[in-house]
């Protein structure tokens, strides 16, 4: 396990899920890639966040150390919005105590939904799990929010499934929206989206996104 953060602060702990170290405190956790860490991957924090300080859960974020996209479709180029060190940065600054991190391989992409939460249960020591509505997951996808709900009952632990978040004007809230924003250089509408000035690395791809 190591840490992210600067000196004197509490630090971010990481824990790469292929280690032996296990969790040692019971947990929520939000699921997803999160990249860009944009408006709608905040109000999934934010929900997570309510829960941690209510019930007295570690909060966690599990992700992965690339796009399942890459994996998934490899003769195609995905660009990321925040490399890890960024996004871990960001996790910190919004109170993520454990960011949780799987190598996505082929294991993990032929990997059911069902054993995938089971392997957070035990490793996460999982009390709660936070999602976006459109998350999905498990081999060919075949966990979206409705099943992950019924194995979260299944499992007895809570279940919280954040709805979409939009700009003012009725735009959907998205990775990819923000992309396309960056590819048209439109940074305004990049950063209403993020809710956030874009990074250096992220106005890096602006016009090529």
């Amino acid at each position: 396990m190591t840490c992210a953060g600067s000196e004197g602060a509490s630090p971010l702990l990481i824990e790469w899920l292929g280690s032996e170290q296990p969790v040692h405190k019971p947990s929520v956790v939000c699921l997803g890639f999160f990249d860009g860490i944009h408006l709608g991957h905040q109000a999934i924090l934010d929900a997570a966040r309510a829960i941690h300080m209510r019930e007295g859960l570690l909060f966690c974020v599990h992700t992965y150390d690339q796009m399942p996209a890459r994996v998934l479709c490899p003769d195609k180029d995905f660009l990321e919005l925040t490399p890890f060190e960024e996004k871990s940065a960001l996790f910190k600054a919004l109170g993520v105590e454990l960011l949780a991190v799987s190598h996505f391989d082929d294991a993990l992409r032929h990997m059911t939904g069902e054993a995938f939460v089971q392997m957070l249960v035990e490793r996460l020591q999982v009390r709660h799990i936070v999602a976006g509505y459109d998350h999905r997951f498990g081999y060919r996808g075949d966990t979206d929010a409705k099943r992950l709900t019924q194995l979260c009952h299944q499992q007895g632990i809570g279940i919280t499934i954040v709805p979409p978040v939009s700009l003012p004007g009725g735009q959907a809230i998205s990775s990819t929206a923000i992309r396309v924003a960056l590819a048209q250089g439109n940074i305004r509408q990049a950063e209403a989206m993020l809710g956030r000035p874009i990074s250096v690395y992220m106005r890096s791809l602006a016009g090529s996104a």
